[in-house]
């Protein structure tokens, strides 16, 4: 195997990366596999000042992450190669300044534009500012650069959810981006608000309707500028490399783990039966790379790939993986700090889950906050359920519907691949321990996100012993309490009524 090239190494070496989304996470694990595994002359991030800290200190918090520990020990002296452009998607131009943009029209050769919002909860022109005009301005940028080789496009295989099958083809928007675009520049933000169902049409959020419309925009540069989209599905932690488990937040599946895990979400509205596409960030990630290879070193190559796992590879659905998921918490890594015992239901029923969630999650919430009040402490539960009921909203989106992807681009590219490459690139497994996988996962977040240290397991374990005696009790007074009142209230009085 040693002797077999790496081909896909071969396209970067000594190449000029532009990265947009480098704070992201694909956009981290990117970063750090391409210094990793290839040899690239210079890397340029694009990032924006945040929360009071500059540029190119967030650059220095993205390589702290542990994420990067491994590159560190492999390649030391690497990171020297990235730079920081200061700049943001969302201003003209991308905000950045003349002299920045003559070097990076003068010095890139790639450009992989990964940054968006994703929240769904996103206003319309927020989402089109981000997404869509971003997505223009990254292009603009691109047709400049002297020896542009190929723009990657990062969307999303969920952009078009009116297809039964998401194909791997263009999809024309149901509205002129560019149109949308000279709008939005003159609306205001209040008044844009109540236009919004009108220019959403069939669109479930303004995530997906200004993706939808990004796409468009790369695919009328196809024949002028290099481009290649790839969609992948929902990403997830890592499943192996650089560090299996890893995540950069607790939005989408982990997010309902931690909940659920806390004792903090009770219900959760989603189809149980129906399959989850999911693709870890590692593999994404390998399949950008590939795709590009593919791209450029194969005649007739597509230009748009599925990031997705083939339907013939899901063999398991929601409900299998929410209780392995409680079976991982419950018997193998318990968090600390637990509200209650791990548990709860799954419905396809909204009113059920209303009722589920009012009853166990927002009044023992509104109860515990009156009792933090009354011994002056700050109130928090209330409004921690309140961003976990409008997480859950978002991901509706994914769990109440069963989605269908053609996969066969990036199924073809698999056959192409040497030994060599197959393991550099994981692009498939054909063996997941969903169990082993997970508790690599809540092992991650506990560590680097919760920050709760491996000397902690044994007391959440304890912990964990007295809520399920406590979990049970309850259940039963609750129970007992119930039985009490339908006889007292509704059984007793029949009885005595049929005596007289």
């Amino acid at each position: 195997m040693a002797d077999l090239p790496d081909r896909i190494s071969e396209i970067f070496h000594n190449k000029t990366i532009f990265i947009s989304g480098a704070t992201g996470f694909v956009g981290k694990v990117l970063i750090e596999k391409l210094l990793r595994v290839t040899d690239v002359k210079k890397m340029y991030f694009l990032i924006r000042r945040k929360k009071g800290k500059s540029p190119n200190e967030r650059m220095h918090d993205i390589f702290n992450n542990v994420l990067f520990d491994l590159l560190k020990e492999q390649r030391p002296g690497v990171i020297k190669k990235c730079m920081v452009i200061c700049g943001d998607v969302s201003e003209k131009d991308l905000g950045i300044t003349k002299e920045d943009r003559e070097t990076l029209k003068n010095e890139v050769d790639f450009i992989f534009h990964s940054a968006a919002t994703t929240r769904f909860d996103d206003t319309v022109k927020s989402a089109i500012i981000m997404n869509t005009r971003g997505t223009k301005f990254v292009l603009d940028l691109a047709e400049e650069c002297k020896h542009l080789q190929l723009f990657v496009h990062v969307s999303t295989a969920y952009a078009f959810p009116k297809e039964e099958v998401t194909r791997e083809k263009y999809y024309a928007p149901s509205v002129d981006p560019h149109a949308v675009l000279n709008g939005i520049e003159w609306i205001r933000e209040e008044t844009m608000s109540s236009f919004s169902k009108n220019i959403l049409g069939d669109m479930p959020n303004s995530y997906t309707f200004s993706k939808a419309l990004a796409e468009a925009l790369v695919n009328e540069k196809v024949g002028k500028v290099p481009v290649i989209i790839t969609r992948p599905a929902v990403v997830i932690p890592t499943i192996e490399e650089p560090l299996p488990g890893w995540c950069n937040n607790l939005q989408g599946p982990m997010g309902l783990f931690v909940g659920g895990g806390k004792g903090v979400i009770r219900s959760m509205y989603m189809d149980s039966k129906s399959h989850a596409n999911f693709v870890p960030a590692d593999c994404a990630v390998s399949g950008m790379l590939v795709a590009v290879w593919d791209y450029l070193r194969n005649e007739g190559a597509p230009y748009i790939v599925n990031l997705c796992v083939p339907e013939s590879d899901i063999k398991i659905n929601w409900e299998e993986i929410m209780l392995c998921g409680y079976d991982v918490i419950n018997y193998r890594v318990p968090f600390n700090n637990i509200l209650w015992y791990p548990g709860g239901t799954m419905t396809k029923s909204r009113i059920y889950n209303n009722f589920n969630f009012v009853l166990f999650q927002l009044i023992p919430a509104i109860v515990v906050d009156f009792l933090l009040v009354l011994f002056s402490y700050k109130p928090i539960l209330y409004n921690i359920q309140m961003r976990i009921r409008k997480g859950a909203e978002m991901f509706e989106f994914y769990t109440t519907k069963a989605w269908s992807f053609e996969t066969k681009n990036i199924e073809t590219v698999r056959r192409k691949l040497n030994e060599k490459e197959k393991k550099i690139y994981q692009i498939e497994r054909e063996v997941i321990d969903v169990k082993d996988y997970l508790t690599k996962c809540i092992l991650c977040v506990r560590r680097n996100i919760l920050k709760e240290t491996d000397d902690m397991l044994p007391a959440a374990r304890r912990n964990m012993k007295i809520m399920y005696v406590l979990d049970k009790t309850v259940l039963v007074i609750f129970t007992a309490a119930v039985a009490y009142y339908f006889y007292s209230l509704i059984l007793a009085p029949v009885l005595n009524l049929n005596r007289h």
